[in-house]
């Protein structure tokens, strides 16, 4: 609500009359004082839009402009290593290399050698399970070999040592490589009539051990026409 004071109200109320026209008077008694202005009225609604404007003039044409070329930044961290790739082909052979000298013949000592190669003379034997066979035919005769004490080979020399055994036999030939008592190696064959059969076998030795063959089954072993054999040698010295 508008509250207005005393005087304001005499001013305006002066001021009116001040400005009013002048009207003649039709009546000479006292008129009294102007009334108080009303209330402002509410506002009127909001107007229409205006018409469109005109289309304005073409903007004008602008190029980038290129500025020079700026120093070289500091080089960045490595990255981080890629993913293995595919092998490749492989490449041509190379050229072959120059030839090497020549090497020296170095001859193993007489106390660090050891061989034997003996074949069995007898024509034909029946051997029954557990049964040595003697071979008792040297081929190294005045040689320094090793020799066979009733088919048992005696280690001098302590090292790492190679045997091997060609056995002609009819129908069967079950026979056992032994250090000592222990079986190295068991090969069996047989046939109906002749066969021939072999087996090798690297054994460690100490001084003193022995080294056999024997048989494992009833075995018919024959030299006459097909020599048996047994032989041995010594490839690494402890």
């Amino acid at each position: 609500m508008v509250s207005f004071s005393t005087d304001a109200l005499l001013s305006v109320s002066v001021l009116l009359w001040a400005v009013s026209p002048a009207v003649p008077e039709t009546c000479t008694g006292y008129r009294g004082f102007p009334g108080v202005p009303g209330i402002p009225g509410a506002h009127g609604a909001n107007g229409k839009d205006g018409a469109k404007g005109e289309k304005g003039d073409p903007g004008e044409d602008t190029h980038p402009v290129q500025g020079p070329k700026g120093d070289q930044g500091i080089p960045g961290y490595p990255g981080r290593p890629g993913l293995k790739g595919d092998e490749g082909m492989p490449g041509p052979p190379g050229p072959r290399g120059p030839k090497g000298p020549k090497g020296s013949i170095a001859e193993v000592p007489i106390d660090k050698r050891s061989f034997f190669s003996y074949k069995k003379t007898s024509a034909r034997s029946t051997f029954t399970p557990n049964k040595v066979i003697d071979f008792d035919g040297s081929f190294s005769p005045g040689k320094d070999g090793d020799t066979l004490s009733g088919g048992y080979f005696t280690a001098k020399v302590p090292g790492i040592y190679f045997f091997v055994y060609h056995i002609s036999a009819t129908q069967t030939a079950c026979l056992n490589i032994k250090k000592g008592d222990v079986i190295l190696v068991n090969l069996c064959d047989m046939a109906q009539g002749v066969l021939v059969t072999s087996g090798s076998v690297v054994v460690n030795l100490n001084q003193g051990e022995t080294v056999s063959l024997q048989t494992s089954r009833m075995s018919q072993i024959i030299s006459k026409d097909a020599d048996s054999t047994l032989t041995g040698f010594l490839l690494f010295p402890s």
